[in-house]
């Protein structure tokens, strides 16, 4: 049975039931009209014959896949934020609403989800800022830039310099830096021209940690990894003290009270490396025995073993076996998972829920 099918099944059980919440008129690939269903709480993508649409929360086709997609791409898979998705239509990026029109019409060659009320796009090879009518509040402009958070986003000039601008487009951060992050636990990691060090900046663009850092990362959760001694990493506090001394080759932003760290894969070979999972005591939850490990997110982490991936939950057990070409965090209990070419959702329990589509 294909999901096509299953959603014609799903709404004639539907069709006998009254909703309080608004009603979407679904169509078959036919065109024909097969059933007023409830607007979803959630939406989340699919894939069939190779273009990418919505299911709704009882993983029901809600929108039909008409948009293309690139793998590639950072906005897939393509996701709901703030009731607007950006997706491919005729080789240029817009924004859909909800039941699947058009809210803004296909005009960009990026466009990333909404955030604080404003999508940043990319025009013309210039990035700027969208509102959700589709107008710009911040002109395309600069060589590059970032997500707004907190009120300000990192945006590079034509000279290669980065600065931080409020929602109106005014400058108010002018550092100068020559490379600035996204706000992160209300500090923002920047480098400086001098000796391309790292430091980290209140949203006042004030020196919280001065820059002294080859390599750093971001904050979260009260914490963030620094390489410090014997080019090996640690983490710091916000007051800049060292809470876990260097150690690891790698390390990652913390989540869900456990952050993911390289070690040698043994004395005789420093240059393999096996991931695994600390705790914020900087003591070792999940032994460090992946190739690859992503940050915990809904109670699972994405792992890799012989160049395939697979879940665990947060004690270290295995959700899934190391099967899927790629994986996605899990999301309102469900991950997206690709099979070669093929995309599906799993459970919690690493049980297909939504079969793998072409």
């Amino acid at each position: 049975m294909n999901i096509v099918t299953r959603c014609l099944l799903g709404a004639v059980l539907l069709i006998a039931g009254s909703c309080s919440t608004p009603e979407h008129t679904v169509t078959t690939e036919t065109g024909k009209e097969s059933s007023k269903r409830s607007s979803p709480r959630f939406l989340i993508p699919y894939v069939d014959q190779n273009k990418a649409g919505f299911l709704g929360d009882d993983l029901q086709p809600y929108i039909n896949p008409k948009f293309s997609f690139d793998p590639q791409s950072p906005s897939w898979p393509y996701t709901f934020s703030e009731n607007l998705a950006a997706v491919s239509i005729n080789g240029k990026i817009g924004y859909i609403n909800r039941v699947g029109e058009v809210s803004i019409s296909p005009q960009f060659e990026e466009g990333h989800p909404f955030q604080e009320g404003l999508a940043l796009v990319k025009k013309g090879g210039e990035y700027g800022y969208i509102t959700p009518a589709g107008n710009f509040r911040v002109d395309p402009q600069f060589k590059n830039a970032k997500s707004f958070n907190r009120g300000l986003a990192a945006v590079q000039n034509s000279n290669g310099q980065w600065s931080y601008i409020n929602k109106v487009g005014t400058k108010v951060i002018e550092g100068n830096y020559t490379e600035a992050h996204s706000f992160s636990d209300g500090v923002a990691l920047v480098q400086t021209a001098d000796h391309r060090e790292w430091g980290y900046i209140n949203t006042q663009g004030e020196w919280l940690i001065s820059p002294q850092y080859s390599k750093a990362g971001s904050f979260s959760e009260g914490l963030a990894p620094v390489q410090l001694e014997y080019r090996q990493w640690g983490y710091i506090n916000k007051e800049g003290d060292i809470v876990i001394p260097s150690q690891f080759l790698e390390a990652g932003m913390f989540s869900e009270g456990r952050a993911a760290v390289a070690m040698p894969e043994s004395k005789q070979n420093l240059n393999e490396k096996n991931y695994g999972y600390i705790n914020r005591e900087g003591r070792f939850v999940v032994q460090p025995k992946f190739k690859q490990a992503f940050t915990f997110a809904n109670g699972a982490a994405r792992v890799v073993e012989n160049g395939r991936y697979a879940y665990i939950n947060n004690r270290g057990a295995m959700i899934t076996d190391p099967i899927f070409s790629y994986g996605w965090d899990f999301e309102n209990g469900r991950a997206l998972v690709r099979l070669g070419n093929k995309y599906g959702y799993i459970n919690k329990n690493g049980i297909f829920v939504v079969d793998p589509n072409q």
